[in-house]
């Protein structure tokens, strides 16, 4: 059969979804395929296949799921992820830096939230206080999208809330610009987080946990195939937590509900449907005040929330499925779904509220509190459909993929504050000057009232083609198309008037002008394997991001975009260990700064310009067949490299920012919350055999310090934690029985994991998160 005739067909198949059996068995019709002159035989492996099992091996439908692996050391290792290409192409021909998380290293450091996973990671910099856990900075740029299985939740927009840890299988993280894949997005990089599927054996785990502060939390993982149902397998994961604080009025409780149900009657046919259910009842923290130069000199344990403040409130879900069929050993189609909601999010709290430069009074001891409410309805519908494609074509080994999503986000938002001050003196507090009914009135929005209704919706078409040639040379080409539109409707009132309403935001929103903006983003890079355990690689990717709203004019401003400029090194020195030394410069333009040919101070112009370059080591894996290894060092230097003050107003840079605007002192400024230095290191040693036995570890995470504002007006400090776990396993009447302690910020360090950028509305310095000190935490785990 002529093999362009036949891949003709095979692609028409894919794209109309044809299940037919004339497309099911194409893999009869394909005993030899001639492309580009070149014989080959199809492979044997079926691709698509979650165990890389072939059609005929296994000894049934269980088989086509994944297996656990055998020992903890074996849980270190990370070959591959799908988030650098949406394809199986392993980490080393990866033209990208792309950084994996495993489960078996957030158990090993008891990492119950993705914030503290992600310290494993280079250049991934935390803003999130203990409710809401989807601010980050990657590479020195904001990250406010979470994804979850390559499909985004636009968490710092309809879904905000916080994530857990149980029901993951691990994190990856894409470094650098991802639009080619996915769309709109910061230039830093994406956080990806993959989910545990059903196994093919019955397996059951309970864990339990109780430590400083305190911490109790049962966590659960029950997985089983179904034997009545061959081919079917479910895994149900969760946890229950409940937690107080060092930190004066915090803590709260989570619990986490995330059934996963999986049907694979072979390894060419999946279709898997899963949910999650997260409920968070806790204080939002409103961090530390600014003083000066630095936080301010009190005792970490110390807030200015009061206790009479209601527990804010968090209910999240998500549903969503995947189905792939394989249409030949070497053409799929996948389609995944995902709709995520935010049914109930509630905020009333005491807030900072900064008068002066330093947040507090001149008296530089008396700060000043105002009472806020905030609530947000919200929902998203993300899918997508790809079609890959494995052939021979020009003397090389092509994987082809081609894609269309599309996006659709509404929410609804509430601010409201009840407009009276209540100060406090930050050196000697005095609690109980809030009354009751300050967080009615929060809520009424007696002070201000704002209500925000929101529609984001983007479609885009992707091509990319990943070819090797003489079995060492890699060549990855994409490009997207998007089309991506916002409309923003809003109410406001103050000083009594209660004019403003959820309902007339939404009416100025359907008759908001629409801000439509269309982009075509590339991405190329090359990885050549010097020798078998060392390549050299290089990469070239731009980004689509936010739109940034209107001109004084009423025209459309466009959105920010991004390219970066990657080269660097991957080595395997031994089988189940990985290295990758990445340098890296990205530059992001089309920033709003002001626009000082307007007299309204809140008209903005596109003529900020901010660039980040550095140098990443991540290293992950087994050093021996008894030590383990996770670590990583980051450099970066992210600055403002132009505003608008100096290239329109100040082009020698004679004019006194200070008196010609706030905008004029951004040039040359670091950007916030990017430490020079940081990293971790975290080794483990394994005493005992197949599993069992004693294991032990620790290591340091530290930082320089950052600046915590863009403004560069104060200093978050720099700082050094050191962590240990041990864990001890046994069989217990057949079953195994595992017993294990964490001892964390062991020195006790007082340091600050991030800046209060995103949560807080009244704070030009921003108040800054303290960490944990000394906290123990012991576990007993129950697998049957």
């Amino acid at each position: 059969m002529n093999s362009s005739v036949l891949l003709r067909g095979v692609s028409a198949c894919a794209l109309l979804f044809a299940l037919a059996p004339e497309c099911a068995h194409a893999q009869q019709a394909l005993p030899t395929i001639s492309i580009g002159g070149r014989q080959r035989a199809p492979s044997t492996q079926i691709s698509g296949s979650p165990t890389g099992e072939s059609a005929t091996s296994g000894s049934g439908p269980s088989s086509n799921f994944p297996s656990e692996p055998k020992t903890p050391a074996e849980g270190y290792v990370a070959n591959d992820a799908t988030t650098g290409t949406k394809t199986d192409t392993p980490l080393r021909e990866t033209p990208a830096s792309v950084n994996v998380v495993p489960k078996q290293v957030m158990q090993d450091q008891n990492d119950t939230s993705v914030q503290e996973a992600l310290e494993n990671v280079p250049g991934v910099r935390s803003n999130n206080n203990d409710l809401e856990g989807y601010n980050f900075k990657i590479r020195g740029f904001d990250s406010l999208y979470i994804y979850r299985n390559n499909l985004a939740i636009p968490a710092g927009e309809s879904n905000p809330s916080g994530f857990d840890t149980a029901n993951l299988e691990r994190i990856e993280v894409l470094k650098g610009p991802a639009s080619v894949l996915y769309g709109r997005a910061e230039p830093g990089g994406l956080i990806n987080l993959i989910t545990k599927q059903p196994l093919d054996r019955a397996r059951y785990v309970v864990d339990q946990q109780f430590g400083s502060f305190n911490w109790y939390r049962t966590q659960w993982d029950f997985t089983s195939p179904i034997a009545e149902a061959p081919g079917l397998a479910y895994r149900f994961t969760g946890a229950y937590q409940t937690n107080g604080s060092f930190r004066r009025f915090q803590g709260g409780e989570r619990m986490l509900l995330a059934p996963v149900v999986s049907y694979r009657p072979t390894a060419w046919t999946e279709f898997t449907a899963e949910g999650q259910f997260l409920a968070q009842k806790a204080q939002s923290d409103i961090g530390v005040p600014a003083y000066g130069s630095t936080p301010a000199p009190i005792p970490l344990s110390r807030s200015f929330q009061e206790a009479n403040d209601p527990r804010d409130r968090i209910d999240s879900f998500n549903v969503g499925y995947k189905f792939r069929q394989n249409i030949t050993e070497d053409w799929k189609v996948t389609n995944r779904f995902l709709y995520s909601a935010t049914t109930n999010f509630q905020k009333p709290n005491v807030s900072l509220f900064c008068t002066t430069p330093y947040c507090v009074d001149p008296d530089m001891r008396t700060l000043q509190r105002i009472v806020q409410y905030q609530s947000l309805t919200g929902g998203t519908f993300s899918t997508n459909v790809d079609l890959e494609g494995k052939f021979w074509a020009l003397g090389g080994k092509h994987d082809f993929l081609m894609g269309l999503d599309y996006l659709n986000g509404l929410y609804d938002y509430y601010f409201g504050d009840g407009g009276a001050l209540y100060p406090i003196d930050i050196f000697s507090p005095v609690y109980g000057t809030v009354p009751s009914f300050a967080y009615w009135s929060a809520q009424a929005g007696t002070g201000y009232k704002s209500h925000s209704s929101v529609l984001t919706r983007q479609k885009g078409l992707y091509v990319q083609d990943q070819v090797t040639w003489f079995e060492r040379l890699h060549l990855l080409v994409g490009a997207r198309f998007d089309v991506a539109d916002v409309t923003r409707g809003r109410s406001r009132s103050s000083g009594g008037d209660y004019s403003a309403n959820k309902y007339l935001a939404i009416d100025n929103r359907l008759a908001a002008q629409t801000r439509v903006d269309r982009a075509l983003t590339p991405r190329a890079g090359v990885v050549f394997d010097v020798v078998p355990e060392l390549s050299v690689y290089g990469s070239y990717s731009r980004s689509f991001g936010v739109n940034n709203g209107f001109d004084a004019n009423g025209q459309s401003l466009g959105p920010q975009r991004g390219q970066q400029w990657e080269v660097g090194l991957k080595a395997e020195p031994r089988p189940g260990l990985s290295a990758t030394l990445a340098f890296f410069q990205i530059t992001k333009t089309g920033v709003p700064t002001r626009d000082f040919a307007s007299l309204d101070p809140s008209a903005v112009t596109l003529a900020g310009l901010q660039r980040s370059r550095g140098i990443e080591l991540d290293v992950l894996g087994r050093l021996t067949e008894r030590w383990s290894l996770t670590g990583n060092f980051a450099y970066i230097d992210a600055k403002v490299i132009a505003d608008n003050f100096v290239n329109r107003l100040n082009p020698f840079g004679l004019l006194d920012p200070a008196i010609f605007g706030e905008q004029g002192g951004l040039l040359g400024n670091h950007l916030d919350n990017v430490p020079r230095h940081s990293g971790k290191v975290f080794l483990v040693y394994d005493f005992g055999d197949n599993g069992l036995g004693l294991r032990i570890g620790g290591g340091v995470t530290a930082s320089t310090h950052a600046w915590g504002d863009i403004q560069n007006t104060f200093l978050i400090p720099g700082w050094a934690r050191l962590d240990a776990f041990a864990s001890y396993a046994t069989l217990v009447d057949g079953h195994k029985l595992t017993a294990q302690l964490n001892l964390k910020n062991i020195n006790n360090a007082q340091y600050y994991t991030g800046v209060d950028n995103f949560f807080n509305y009244y704070t030009p310095p921003l108040p800054s998160f303290p960490a944990k000190p000394f906290t123990a935490t012991g576990q007993l785990r129950v697998e049957f």
